[in-house]
């Protein structure tokens, strides 16, 4: 090659800057691990982690577009099932044979949000959910949400709704097409009212929405309701007897307050309740509910009556409850079987003892519980039944025996009876088989809310079922109860079980995925 022929070569174009030897070797390097098997093998890693990383996030979308569209999908780990309806809520909405529309008053995403609260904002995610599968449950079941600003003739469909008083903070109409309820904020939710009264914001500590809207349904869908009446005038406690006024609005009861000084038990009413009164009824009023009761002899109408827990004179009443068999004992009931009591000798569980008024309670294994309560003595057995006995090791302490007195079981011996009545009821019956009743339950705390509230107890399903047999409702009762947000979400509440469920999602797991990652690095470097 000539000397000219070298210098064309070798001579770079204008404006083309000759690559130092290093930089070429570098890139030579560069291109030569790109071609290698390692980085081959690399690539291919890297493409499979991201194809997977996409399939992942691909299921997660639509897992989620999914449990949006089938609320049901969604698996609840709280330790009570906090985000999954009641199976008495399942049930019924299961066997709607009308269609009803939920609508929510605000946008979704402002419910979902909290309305705005102070605190308990986790209750509206809460709520949502079982508004959700509600409507997953039932094909009759609609839920919506409306925005009441943007549109603003919404109301007007609903004339018989107060909407303009500061009192009336609706959030959810329940509409069955020929009827309508409204159900307000303090209906579906519980919140602190002193924040709410000092401050103006609603600090929220659990939802009833659940409980509240099948309330409405059923408000909503029953044609005839049955009438019960709440007999006050006698010194009656509102404290007590709310808690089953409340449940049985919540069961489609009509109930109303009537006071016996002026006024008399509806003829429509086919229940009336004296409830815990602390002086005698007038002989007037024992009249009033003896005709009531009597019905110008077509009878089907029945009083329950709760004594109080204290020495009470009360002559008048005691003459209307001996014409049906029956007599309250001097003194408080009590039972020393570990099978039995609960806390103490005065509060502890009782036996069904009458099939006629169990035979369509849902469940027979979960027991009733008492406290403080009275022995009913059947005086005439043709005419009187027990309803709730206890057999084991019970008796009645009288009110004039000082409680003080008792350091031992042995104490209790020369009290100690066969067996308590702990409710019994008296029938009278007119030829045509037609029967009234007064049922008298000796504890007035039977129906509190301590005792209607939970789960571990019948009280709410027995007395329901009471009300429906002796008004000829059949099977139609369904007690709910206020959710919660539970601590242990996973379900986990002992300490162990926190230790153990802590080693294996902090320790155990990160230890395996290292393993196998160290496992694989070695696997490749020996290749």
């Amino acid at each position: 090659m000539s000397k000219e022929e070298l210098i064309e070569v070798n001579t770079p174009e204008p404006g083309e800057t000759k690559k130092p030897k290093k930089e070429r070797k570098n890139k030579g390097k560069l291109m030569a691990l790109l071609k290698s098997r390692k980085a081959k093998r690399g690539s291919v890693a890297i493409a499979i982690t991201a194809v997977f990383i996409c399939i992942i996030i691909l299921i997660n979308f639509i897992t989620g577009l999914l449990v949006e569209r089938f609320p049901s999908l969604q698996f609840d780990m709280t330790a009570s099932q906090t985000y999954q309806l009641q199976s008495d809520t399942s049930e019924y909405l299961s066997q709607l044979d009308k269609d009803i529309t939920l609508y929510v008053l605000t946008k979704e995403s402002t419910f979902k949000g909290g309305l705005s609260a102070y605190s308990g904002a986790q209750y509206f995610v809460q709520a949502d959910k079982l508004l959700r599968k509600m409507a997953a449950k039932s094909a009759r079941v609609s839920l919506k949400f409306i925005d009441l600003s943007s549109n603003p003739t919404f109301t007007g469909k609903y004339e018989n709704i107060d909407w303009n008083s500061d009192n009336a903070n609706n959030l959810i109409i329940v509409d069955a097409g020929d009827s309508y309820t409204a159900l307000s904020i303090d209906d579906c939710f519980d919140y602190d009212s002193e924040t709410y009264s000092y401050y103006g914001y609603y600090a929220y500590t659990g939802t009833k929405i659940e409980q509240a809207v099948i309330t409405g349904i059923l408000d909503v869908t029953t044609k005839d309701k049955v009438g019960i009446d709440i007999i006050t005038g006698s010194g009656e406690e509102k404290e007590l007897y709310s808690s089953l006024q409340n449940l049985l609005k919540q069961n489609a009861y009509s109930t109303k307050e009537i006071n016996l000084t002026t006024q008399k038990p509806r003829e429509n009413a086919k229940i009336a309740v004296l409830y815990a009164p602390t002086v005698d009824l007038s002989e007037d009023a024992v009249k009033k509910l003896s005709s009531w009761l009597d019905n110008d002899g077509e009878k089907g109408r029945t009083l329950i009556y709760l004594p109080m827990d204290v020495k009470t004179s009360t002559p008048n009443l005691d003459g209307l409850l001996e014409e049906y068999g029956m007599k309250i004992s001097d003194g408080l009931s009590f039972c020393s079987s570990s099978q039995y009591y609960v806390q103490n000798v005065y509060m502890f569980l009782a036996d069904y003892n009458n099939d006629a008024y169990t035979e369509d309670l849902k469940d027979k294994g979960v027991p009733t519980i008492v406290y403080n309560s009275r022995n009913i003595e059947i005086t005439n057995d043709d005419v009187a039944k027990p309803l709730l006995s206890v057999e084991s090791s019970v008796g009645v302490i009288p009110f004039s025996v000082d409680p003080s007195e008792f350091t031992s079981e042995q104490d209790l011996e020369k009290y100690k009876k066969k067996s308590v009545d702990l409710a019994a009821i008296g029938t009278k019956s007119n030829e045509d088989n037609n029967s009234s009743n007064i049922a008298v339950f000796g504890s007035p705390y039977i129906f509190s809310q301590t005792f209607l509230s939970t789960t571990s107890y019948n009280n709410a399903n027995y007395i329901i079922n009471f009300c429906n047999t002796v008004t000829n409702r059949g099977d139609m009762g369904i007690t709910i109860n206020s959710a919660g947000i539970d601590e242990g979400e996973l379900g986990v509440t002992s300490s162990s079980a926190i230790i153990a469920v802590g080693v294996i999602f902090i320790a155990v797991v990160p230890l395996i995925v290292l393993l196998i990652g160290l496992v694989m690095f070695i696997r490749r470097r020996n290749r």
